[in-house]
């Protein structure tokens, strides 16, 4: 996440794209920790989906209508005063695609997620979350 400036002093695409997705991952993060379904929402593309592996070996696709209604129904770290630990991993920016790997923990699990993202309109959207998870 190199910052380089043009000669005018203005941040390059890349530079405001590698800010919008921070923001886009903070956001993650709040909704995480809140369980707030309707924030992550707003970060998710509508036809968007969450791959793991499931606990049978199997893979596992969720689309984001089926995955958010989960959320609605999980209980939130917040509420059990956890401490919030998240942290982005990385962050790789090509054009409108990105990749963003971040790392959190929703007791009793800790995560690790794959935000595959593109740049949809104008605004980054995350099109495909592949996660793992151990306790």
């Amino acid at each position: 996440m190199n910052s380089q400036l043009t000669g005018f002093g203005m941040p390059t695409l890349q530079d405001t794209d590698v800010s919008a997705l921070g923001a886009l991952a903070q956001t993650y993060f709040d909704a995480a920790y809140e369980m707030d379904a309707e924030k992550f929402a707003s970060i998710f593309h509508p036809s968007s989906s969450v791959t793991k592996v499931a606990e049978d070996g199997t893979l596992s696709v969720t689309p984001i209508a089926t995955w958010l209604a989960a959320v609605r129904s999980a209980k939130a770290p917040q509420q059990q005063g956890s401490q919030r630990e998240d942290q982005i991993l990385s962050i790789d920016a090509e054009s409108d695609l990105a990749l963003v790997k971040v790392k959190l923990r929703v007791p009793p699990r800790s995560f690790t997620d794959l935000l595959s993202c593109l740049k949809v309109n104008g605004s980054w959207k995350i099109a495909q979350k592949v996660m793992t998870s151990n306790a």
